[in-house]
């Protein structure tokens, strides 16, 4: 499975290479800060507040033995137990640098019957409060990798909670009128994003 996407950077097509999280990122996200200009944003809040949380979510749940790093390692779990609650983080990394800062993450739990809880998604402060470039595309390609992993593994349901803040994001990556305080990827809306999926894979170069 091919997890790059592109993203916008400054207006140009640039390859970002999505990947299973391990615990060497875990040093990284919870380095992530903001110069003091854009603590206001409350979308650069969210994303600092979300690299915190996920990161000790990841954690906790790896000191129990409850994460995967791969996707052959959650198939291999979800062969050994078909009802367990696995956690993992997709990163999502700058693969035109060449040391490929981390952009963002989304820390998911495959659930004991069997979908996909996205508990957090976070961009990085910079991209967000575009302190050094204009970055867009990381949040929308995590979640069509989301979506490929969800197809890889037969899981017909996405699901997780919206805030204030985020409502919009959803709307627009789904294709929906209206998010409240919970989304819900299945049926046409999977449909939806898969077929946005095709045509931005359509259009790369």
């Amino acid at each position: 499975m091919n997890l790059t996407f592109q993203a916008d950077v400054n207006g140009q097509p640039k390859p970002v290479q999505m990947r299973f999280g391990d615990e060497n990122d875990l040093a990284e996200l919870r380095r992530w800060r903001s110069p003091a200009r854009l603590q206001a944003n409350p979308h650069v809040l969210d994303a600092l507040e979300y690299a915190r949380l996920a990161s000790k979510r990841w954690a906790y749940y790896h000191r129990h033995g409850e994460t995967v790093t791969s996707l052959p390692e959650l198939h291999s779990a979800i062969q050994r137990h078909p009802r367990a609650e696995i956690a993992f983080m997709l990163i999502a990394r700058a693969s035109w640098q060449p040391d490929p800062k981390l952009l963002g993450l989304a820390y998911c739990r495959r659930s004991w019957c069997h979908r996909l809880i996205v508990d957090f998604v976070a961009v990085h402060p910079h991209v967000v409060g575009r302190l050094h470039e204009r970055i867009r595309g990381i949040g929308t390609g995590l979640f069509h990798g989301l979506i490929q992993i969800a197809d890889d593994l037969g899981i017909g349901m996405i699901w997780g909670e919206a805030t204030a803040n985020s409502a919009s994001f959803y709307e627009k990556i789904l294709g929906a009128e209206s998010v409240l305080d919970q989304f819900h990827i299945h049926g046409e809306t999977m449909n939806h994003c898969r077929r946005e999926l095709a045509r931005i894979h359509q259009h790369q170069p």
